[in-house]
């Protein structure tokens, strides 16, 4: 009897680990882009679904593209919480993963699909950034090893940003009612996006007086 239990339960372990997948293997966790600094993770979640049981183990960036869902997650490990860094406005953090990965599973228990954005920054040589940002359409969220980030609303007049240091990763946060281009890159719904290499200007534009919210990541 004792072998079998221990046959049953080395069985039961190894189909554990089988089921454990890396976040970028998981199948709702969509890879829409990856170069050497950056693996962005479009994530959705239909209503009544639930992902497979993945493993996060990259600093992360966490964006939260649909708010008010019902979700759940089931743990089954992961580092202490004490770290986590949330910002002012909680759809945007970033964890770090540094002493453990989360390893989980999450389900939608809503009636409407549940979008999320997972930016795995995957470079580890970092570099020392200039200084914030300071313009009146940034507001600063988080300064981490990988990345910094800030949330920018900006109008008709559209902002410059001179080069930078770092690459930017720039995220559309809502959909949009007017036109709007990001280095002349279109811009229309809710998780567009844009990778601009170091040493580029960044140029936001609009044509008409509606407002527009993006996450913007300089990435180490």
């Amino acid at each position: 009897m004792k072998c079998l239990l221990f046959s049953l339960s080395c069985s039961f372990l190894y189909l554990f680990s089988l089921s454990q997948v890396p976040v970028s293997k998981e199948p709702r966790h969509h890879n829409i882009f990856e170069n050497d600094h950056v693996r962005v993770l479009d994530v959705h979640i239909p209503p009544g679904d639930t992902t497979q049981i993945h493993i996060h183990a990259t600093p992360s960036v966490f964006v939260i593209l649909t708010n008010h869902v019902k979700v759940g997650s089931q743990v089954i490990s992961e580092e202490k919480r004490a770290d986590l860094n949330t910002s002012d406005n909680d759809n945007i953090w970033f964890e770090g993963f540094y002493t453990a990965p989360r390893i989980h599973r999450v389900w939608n228990s809503d009636t409407k699909e549940y979008h999320v954005m997972d930016i795995e920054l995957t470079n580890k040589n970092y570099i020392t950034l200039e200084p914030p940002i300071q313009q009146e359409a940034f507001t600063f969220l988080f300064d981490q090893k990988p990345v910094r980030a800030y949330r920018i609303k900006t109008g008709a007049s559209g902002i410059t940003v001179p080069a930078r240091k770092a690459g930017i990763l720039i995220i559309q946060l809502s959909d949009l009612d007017h036109s709007i281009t990001v280095n002349e890159k279109p811009f229309h719904k809710m998780g567009d996006f844009i990778y601009i290499p170091s040493g580029n200007l960044v140029s936001i534009s609009a044509d008409s007086i509606g407002k527009s919210e993006f996450a913007f990541f300089e990435l180490r």
